[in-house]
């Protein structure tokens, strides 16, 4: 391979990686009867003015670090805080916010609570959890409340 064509496909995959890093899903247990929100309805959960689901289920929220490189951009801009304030939230809410060390660990704690949300990157969605819809729209669609681009 010639040196040129080595750097563009380096390139290439550098551009691919930071471009996954900035979309994320929002994501809920497979049993949710829900299966779209409006951005302000997610603001309301987020923060934890909705508590519980329309089932009556207690909203547990299970999210990673908000202040990592694909966090810290987009979730802050989706919920008006900053990613301190994230945190200081989860603090002051223990019970209904945790922050994890992963995507992977956040899709198990959703897949095994009735009531749980996540926020994960895009990227690393499984079979096992229900992704939502913010105002009609997927993740990756332009519009969708947490697409990077």
């Amino acid at each position: 391979m010639r040196r040129g064509h080595a750097f563009y496909l380096a390139a290439v995959v550098l551009i691919a990686t930071c471009c996954q890093a900035r979309d994320l899903a929002i994501v809920v247990n497979k049993t949710n009867s829900i299966s779209t929100v409006t951005a302000v309805e997610f603001e309301k959960l987020l923060k934890t003015t909705t508590q519980n689901w329309p089932d009556g289920k207690r909203v547990k929220i299970f999210l990673t670090d908000p202040s990592a490189d694909d966090i810290r951009t987009i979730l802050p801009r989706a919920c008006k805080m900053t990613p301190a304030e994230i945190k200081s939230l989860a603090e002051a809410h223990r019970i209904d916010i945790q922050i994890v060390s992963s995507d992977e660990l956040v899709l198990s704690l959703v897949d095994n609570n009735p009531g749980a949300l996540g926020i994960v990157n895009v990227y690393s969605i499984n079979s096992r959890v229900k992704v939502l819809k913010v105002d009609d729209k997927l993740p990756l669609e332009p519009g969708y409340l947490l697409h990077g681009n």
